[in-house]
């Protein structure tokens, strides 16, 4: 069986999940008043298939490592989105090219991306360094540069984690498969259902605003406390 291809990474399923599970568990009477299908069983299926999926990708020591390396990923990018607030102090910015590009990159918080204009930026900021405050200026740079060493280290391993995770047996394949049905189900019901009579609500159930909340979940998580 041949995985579908989902949004998100297989450690990520379980988490994305709750938060859909979460939003319709809320509203669960709007949606059985147009379709009764939303019932408390349903409630619970949808319950139980992320429970699987988390036991399958999260909880052994490969997923616990994949979830430990992608906490501090996000954490070392928020250090980089710090220290790009310390350039806009210390040097010409109005000299380096698509700076408000590579400003709206790093907190995107794509890793891909990141590490993709990291090396022009790093380029740029060495070619026009201040004259005043030079050692604050280079320890800016030496910092942006420490970190992108470690994220491509962190990329590395990671990228070998979730392939190994591809290699996955049969029943893991027909557990998110399940599960990603289920979500695809229950977010296309909440924004037809409150796509004009409350948009706030109808985002909760869109894929961007999802993904927003998984990079959220990894910014704020513990250590070995995903689990």
């Amino acid at each position: 069986m041949e995985t579908m291809d989902f949004p998100f990474n297989f450690d990520e399923m379980p988490i994305a999940a709750k938060f859909i599970s979460d939003s319709f568990s809320r509203d669960i009477g709007d949606f059985q008043k147009v379709y009764p299908v939303f019932d408390e069983v349903f409630k619970a299926r949808f319950s139980e298939q992320i429970r699987k999926a988390k036991e399958i990708v999260c909880c052994g020591p490969e997923g616990v490592k994949i979830q430990n390396i992608r906490i501090g990923v996000f954490r070392k990018i928020e250090s980089l989105n710090t220290l790009i607030l310390e350039v806009q102090d210390y040097f010409p910015v109005s000299r380096i090219k698509q700076f408000d590009y590579i400003v709206e990159i790093i907190e995107k918080k794509n890793l891909s991306s990141i590490l993709s204009i990291v090396p022009n930026l790093l380029q740029q900021l060495e070619a026009n360094m201040p004259t005043q405050n030079e050692d604050v200026a280079q320890s800016i740079i030496d910092g942006i540069h420490a970190i992108y060493q470690v994220l491509k280290l962190d990329r590395i391993e990671l990228n070998r984690l979730l392939n190994s995770r591809g290699l996955l047996k049969e029943e893991v394949f027909r557990c998110l498969n399940h599960l990603w049905a289920t979500m695809q189900d229950v977010m296309e019901i909440g924004q037809s259902l409150y796509r004009k009579e409350d948009p706030m609500k109808c985002v909760e159930y869109e894929l961007n605003y999802i993904k927003m909340k998984v990079k959220t979940f990894w910014m704020h998580s513990a250590p070995d406390a995903v689990v």
